[in-house]
């Protein structure tokens, strides 16, 4: 436990490649007694001789582990960035008053603009990722105006396929769209296609789609 209290600790360790891995995410790993997180999330620290606890779904089994070993140094490692779309907000709902140590990541956004070179100051993000389609719906007309830039978390049932489908039935099947999957990874694929084009597309590993810009 930290001088001022502080026990839980959130890293975000990137897309799953140890080259995205921060100095300071490691550091931040290296002090905790105990690590949680997806087996991939795991598998980046398995140098470090830690007790070690797999996420599942089971939300509720993790806060009674975490209840239980409340106190003792812990770091909970998530993908990405830990204050876009992770864990961090549920266990700040869990832990109300707690203190937590929140160590940034690189999120697969900020890599999927690097891959576009592109800026992303003025782009809406949503995610798709276990909520309904109809969060795109008020920037449909937008997007068919040239006037919106979204970037879209996909996952679970709503894969970037899935995406593509939507867009293509509401009218916007000539659209072009930028897709990233498993960026940072060792199968990374990326594309440029339009909705309906990727629509058709076998991809069933989460990803990032990318609509309102242009191919260079």
């Amino acid at each position: 436990m930290g001088a001022d209290g502080r026990w839980l600790t959130v890293i975000g360790v990137g897309p799953g490649s140890p080259e995205y891995i921060t100095p300071a995410a490691r550091r931040a790993a290296a002090a905790a007694e105990v690590l949680i997180g997806g087996p991939r999330a795991l598998n980046l620290f398995q140098d470090l001789e830690r007790e070690k606890r797999v996420i599942t779904g089971d939300l509720e089994g993790l806060r009674s582990f975490l209840l239980q070993i409340r106190g003792r140094p812990t770091a909970i490692l998530v993908s990405g960035d830990p204050g876009f779309y992770s864990l961090l907000a549920w266990l700040k709902r869990q832990f109300p008053g707690e203190k937590i140590n929140v160590i940034p990541g690189i999120s697969s956004v900020q890599l999927a603009f690097a891959r576009l070179g592109q800026g992303w100051e003025d782009a809406v993000f949503l995610s798709c990722h276990g909520r309904s389609l109809e969060i795109l719906e008020p920037y449909l007309p937008r997007l068919a105006a040239g006037q919106a830039r979204l970037a879209i978390l996909t996952g679970g049932a709503n894969t970037p396929a899935v995406i593509g489908k939507y867009l293509s039935d509401h009218g916007l099947a000539g659209i072009k769209l930028w897709v990233g999957i498993d960026l940072g990874g060792s199968q990374e694929q990326t594309a440029w296609l339009t909705a309906a084009e990727l629509a058709r597309q076998p991809l069933t590993r989460p990803g990032v789609v990318i609509a309102g810009y242009e191919p260079d």
